[in-house]
């Protein structure tokens, strides 16, 4: 099954790509593709809303503590499910995604 991912660099245009995976690719084919995209950080899942649909976002588990810089577009990425729950809520209290992130156009964490 052909599955697209973006790669959100920060202070880059994102990247897209694709890749031959089965339905349920299981965390090993994850890891083995997305580490190495996150400079070899332990990844993070995060379940987020892109375009109206839940989709799959992989970071870096410490980015912030590592110092490094704050993904706008990510981050945005990130709050939608937030402000789709609340659209009344304030962007600037939201958390924040640091560092590159991966976003899979489909669902592929199970």
């Amino acid at each position: 099954m052909k599955t697209t991912y973006t790669i959100y660099r920060v202070g880059e245009k994102p990247e897209t790509c694709e890749v031959d995976w089965p339905e349920e690719p299981g965390y090993h084919r994850i890891d083995k593709l997305v580490r190495p995209l996150l400079d070899g950080a332990n990844l993070e899942h995060v379940t987020v809303l892109h375009n109206g649909e839940r989709a799959d976002l992989f970071v870096d588990d410490v980015g912030l503590i590592k110092g490094l810089f704050r993904n706008p577009e990510a981050s945005e990425i990130y709050q939608a499910a937030a402000i789709a729950r609340r659209p009344d809520a304030d962007r600037s209290t939201l958390p924040s995604i640091y560092g590159t992130a991966i976003l899979f156009a489909r669902i592929v964490w199970t």
